[in-house]
């Protein structure tokens, strides 16, 4: 007879898997979850914008605060892999 049936939600993941959006997906996560991996005080300082070719691009409100960020760039990638996996981000840019 065939496979038996599976549940939707295996299926849309699978797929999703396949055509290479799994990745994607987690950016946009990623982008919604900032607040959760920086803190709600550097959230209102430094916003996540975009993600492109695997760098994070954060818009920081100074000069001063960019800089403090230079320094805490590795923390947060880190704390981006714990989340996310290996993959998701090789770089954050403060801009």
């Amino acid at each position: 007879m065939g496979r038996p049936p599976r549940h939707i939600s295996e299926s849309l993941r699978s797929l999703i898997g396949d055509l290479g959006f799994e990745k994607r997906i987690d950016q946009v996560k990623l982008m919604q979850k900032w607040p959760d991996i920086v803190g709600e005080n550097i959230a209102q300082i430094a916003v996540a914008e975009r993600v492109s070719d695997g760098i994070l691009y954060v818009k920081v409100k100074s000069m001063t605060w960019r800089t403090e960020l230079l320094f805490q760039r590795q923390n947060i990638l880190e704390r981006i892999t714990r989340q996310f996996g290996d993959k998701i981000i090789t770089d954050i840019r403060f801009i």
